[in-house]
């Protein structure tokens, strides 16, 4: 052998002996703040070996093997993680190799955020836009959802993947009241001030005026000068909260009338049509409330929960309908949309 070669290999042990420390050190952290440790490797094989295809092994060398089974599995995640950028370059993120090893990345080293965020956001996203199947894009969405629920179970006492969580469901399953239960869980633990607004903005779009209004009061309160958390509140105070209090006393004609005298200088506004598709399930005028929520996910095609609440109504009515992938997901957790009464008392004026 080389002198050269040898050198090298004397460089690379020495490194190996030098990180032991430190990589005891973590797990020596880990179990200090009661964290659950990875996966173990031989269970992760045993895994792919069933046929598991989402947590197969492909492009694992010999290199990243016995890095992990040396006690440096943070090593060998970062190594597979560089495997994926490769991926991405080349054109190949798409393939199913590269959601294999976004997988075992977050098995490796399970407290490491970014491959949690990125791996949801692949599948619930960018897996999600590759097919016109509603049945598949369902699909992604659940293992969207699902990785970001490990990663919480494994990083539970920061902010970051509640957040995700709460995201994935806000803006691509629009499911405002699971969002809620995330970004709210994220509260608990320092996070940036917008999380706070996007509780109310949650509850603005659901419609649930009585509860965004709290939402945004709170935001006033911890900051006076949140101009967004500001504007938000005049806009729902002037547009929605008297339809909302008349529907609220069951003067349900009052307030259909109020909402369209709105909608008559808004006609595309998709939050004023929120509000009158609820008031007009509210009251039992379902075939109004179906035209109102279709009309609002006719305009914009990245309205989920109108899309949602349309074909739910149409199977009501016997509509004929195609099932959009929000709507399969929402029945394969067993959750519909159907309105339901506010969650705190009457509004007073």
């Amino acid at each position: 052998m080389k002198p050269y070669r040898i050198i090298g290999w004397l460089a690379v042990i020495a490194l190996i002996v030098a990180i032991q420390p430190l990589d005891r050190s973590v797990e020596y952290n880990r179990l200090i703040l009661g964290l659950q440790q990875p996966t173990p490797w031989f269970q992760i094989a045993a895994r792919g070996a069933a046929g598991d295809t989402e947590l197969a092994v492909t492009g694992v060398t010999g290199v990243i093997v016995g890095a992990a089974l040396g006690g440096f599995r943070e090593v060998a995640a970062t190594m597979l993680w560089m495997k994926t950028h490769e991926y991405w370059h080349k054109g190949e993120a798409l393939q199913a190799k590269s959601l294999w090893l976004m997988r075992l990345v977050t098995l490796l080293d399970p407290h490491w955020l970014e491959p949690w965020r990125v791996t949801a956001w692949h599948l619930a996203y960018n897996l999600y836009v590759e097919t016109d199947d509603p049945e598949l894009r369902a699909k992604y969405l659940q293992m969207g959802v699902d990785c970001l629920r490990e990663g919480v179970s494994w990083n539970p006492n920061r902010y970051d993947l509640y957040m995700e969580l709460g995201w994935t469901y806000f803006d691509k399953v629009e499911d405002f009241e699971e969002a809620n239960k995330w970004f709210k869980a994220a509260m608990r633990y320092p996070h940036p001030e917008y999380v706070d607004r996007l509780v109310g903005h949650a509850y603005e779009r659901m419609p649930d005026v009585p509860r965004s209004l709290d939402a945004y009061d709170y935001c006033l309160k911890r900051d006076p000068q949140d101009h967004t958390a500001k504007g938000a509140t005049l806009t729902i105070r002037e547009r929605y909260l008297w339809p909302w209090y008349l529907a609220e006393q069951g003067k349900y004609d009052e307030a259909l009338e109020a909402i369209n005298e709105y909608l008559l200088a808004k006609p595309n506004s998709s939050l004023g049509l929120h509000v009158k598709g609820h008031i007009a399930e509210r009251a039992g005028k379902l075939r109004l409330a179906y035209d109102t929520w279709k009309l609002a996910g006719d305009i914009s095609q990245l309205d989920f929960l109108a899309q949602n609440k349309a074909v739910e109504l149409a199977h009501e009515l016997g509509i004929e309908t195609e099932d959009t992938a929000q709507y399969l997901y929402m029945q394969k957790v067993g959750k519909d949309l159907k309105v339901s009464m506010p969650g705190r008392d009457k509004l007073s004026r």
